[in-house]
């Protein structure tokens, strides 16, 4: 059993997959590391764990003591570099570059084996074009639908009535409306933009999208055939690990 995590900065995601990586029989979301480590001692032993961290350096450090004290395994934790899994990076720093879009870049190429954009609709919504070569155009970073809301909020004393994000593309008739679908609405034309010039390239890409908002905003990219892959930072981790595991 292979133990994967994706540590961010409010929750810890994370799978056991079979050593085949072909079952994922169990997974879940904590919030709280302590929470996450009182669970998974309820599970057996892993054979390798593979992890990713955006969040501070003392969550790796705990997992890992965790981990060796525990069950007498080290894990290995992804980290950007220029050249993996045939996604080559710009950056003039790579370690600029965050590791989970990193990972999501290199499930999605792996995946379509050719031209793909990346899209991932969390606390923030970031955008990521890789051409048929495998070379990392660049990409963009912008708040998420509801940091843009809380920005609003914040920042010009907007009250919402505190409906969820039931966005639709419509104009709205009342400020909870404007709001939630002004930012929807954003996020949606900018996608369709890069695709429209990217198919005025004779570039085709295959459309991934991952993140709380995935489902919201795939519905609503009506001239786009995209993909929601619930599990594109995980994935990522396949296939950074195994070629960390290689080069070590």
């Amino acid at each position: 059993m292979i133990l994967e995590l994706d540590i961010g900065n409010s929750r810890i995601k994370w799978r056991r997959m079979s050593s085949d990586q072909y079952e994922v029989p169990t997974r879940g979301i904590n919030a709280d590391l302590g929470d996450f480590l009182n669970e998974q001692i309820n599970y057996d032993k892993p054979s390798l764990i593979r992890m990713s961290n955006v969040s501070n350096d003392n969550k790796t450090k705990t997992i890992v003591e965790w981990a060796q004290l525990n069950w007498n395994i080290k894990p290995i934790e992804a980290t950007v570099r220029r050249n993996c899994g045939g996604v080559e990076i710009q950056y003039a720093d790579v370690s600029r570059l965050g590791v989970d879009r990193w990972l999501a870049m290199l499930a999605a190429f792996d995946k379509s084996n050719g031209p793909c954009l990346i899209v991932d609709v969390g606390t923030a919504f970031t955008l990521d074009i890789i051409n048929e070569e495998g070379l990392h155009l660049g990409g963009y970073i912008l708040p998420g639908l509801r940091l843009m809301a809380d920005i609003l909020v914040d920042k010009t004393g907007i009250r919402l009535d505190g409906k969820g994000l039931d966005s639709t593309l419509a104009l709205g008739n009342s400020t909870h409306e404007a709001v939630r679908n002004g930012a929807v609405a954003s996020l949606v034309a900018l996608v369709e933009k890069k695709l429209g010039e990217l198919a005025r390239n004779n570039l085709d890409p295959k459309v991934f999208v991952t993140g709380g908002d995935a489902t919201l905003l795939t519905a609503l990219l009506n001239c786009v055939q995209s993909n929601v892959e619930e599990d594109l930072v995980l994935d990522g981790l396949v296939v950074a690990c195994a070629a960390k595991s290689d080069a070590d």
